[in-house]
């Protein structure tokens, strides 16, 4: 189900560290995609959530990361960073971005990890200040949280997934760079898929297009003894002028050695007013993969 977060905050990089020999024979490449996710009834706008997408090309990493806090969320974009001799990355840096309402936020960053074969990982921090026209400050904080990447090759094995395992992945849909990042949990004894969080974009009439985070449409989705699943949901928002009807879908095969399936999103707008339709939005079939 669709969880924007409040305040999406776009920032900009500044990257540090020494570069690698793009020659080195264990040089990571290709596109990671993962991060970090909580489990119900921790909400999407949280600091135990995380999406992060990686796309290395010779000793440099571009980086897409979206990060809860209470306040607000970093949304961290097409930013590029040098990579140290054993896949080492450090990016630090600040940005702002106007909430609306005289509102100000301005967040500082910091996103650490390390990138080995097919498996990436690191911690990340953001501190957001939020100053409006008479109003006091407000500051949040993600806290320091541990993610993790995985470069999926698409393979699943053989049914049933570990007690609370977590798998990492890309999507088809691509941010700049990077692909479009997923990340999936297993329920405590492994027999339903407890949440998954994504990266989607929707595409509208006219050529405007969004971008959201979403989590999977029912939390603890059985996983049926084949390593299948699979979801339809349908809700509708009602806005000041605008009531939006969503739907998701989700699906999927599970195994030990890994994820893939299917996802898509489409949003129908209609005027309060009148009833008609005021525009539609789509992200069209988007497939994903993802590795423990």
């Amino acid at each position: 189900m669709r969880r924007p977060f409040a305040g999406c905050v776009l920032v900009g990089l500044l990257v540090v560290g020494a570069t690698a020999s793009a020659q080195d024979p264990a040089a990571p490449s290709g596109n990671y995609g993962g991060g970090l996710v909580a489990l119900p009834p921790a909400p999407i706008v949280s600091a135990g959530n995380m999406l992060v997408g990686l796309r290395v090309t010779g000793a440099q990493v571009q980086v897409n990361a979206s990060m809860g806090a209470s306040c607000a969320t970093a949304a961290l974009r097409a930013a590029t960073a040098r990579i140290e001799a054993g896949g080492v990355f450090k990016a630090r840096g600040s940005g702002r971005a106007h909430l609306g309402t005289g509102r100000l936020a301005t967040t500082r960053y910091e996103i650490d990890g390390t990138i080995t074969g097919a498996t990436a990982s690191g911690t990340a921090s953001s501190a957001t200040t939020i100053t409006g026209r008479r109003r006091r400050a407000s500051r949040c904080s993600s806290g320091t949280v541990m993610w993790g990447a995985r470069r999926s090759n698409g393979d699943i094995g053989a049914p049933g997934v570990a007690p609370d395992a977590r798998m990492y992945g890309t999507t088809t849909q691509r941010l700049g760079g990077p692909r479009r990042a997923i990340v999936l949990r297993a329920s405590a004894d492994g027999s339903k898929l407890a949440r998954a969080l994504y990266d989607v974009t929707l595409r509208c009439a006219g050529g405007r297009t969004i971008t959201d985070i979403y989590d999977a449409p029912r939390r603890n989705l059985t996983i049926a003894s084949d390593g299948t699943f699979s979801d339809v949901e349908r809700f509708t928002l009602r806005e000041a002028n605008a009531t939006v009807r969503f739907t998701e879908r989700f699906s999927g095969t599970i195994g030990a050695a890994g994820a893939s399936g299917t996802l898509s999103t489409q949003e129908r707008s209609v005027s309060r007013r009148t009833g008609r339709s005021t525009g539609s939005c789509s992200s069209g079939t988007v497939r994903w993969s993802a590795a423990p």
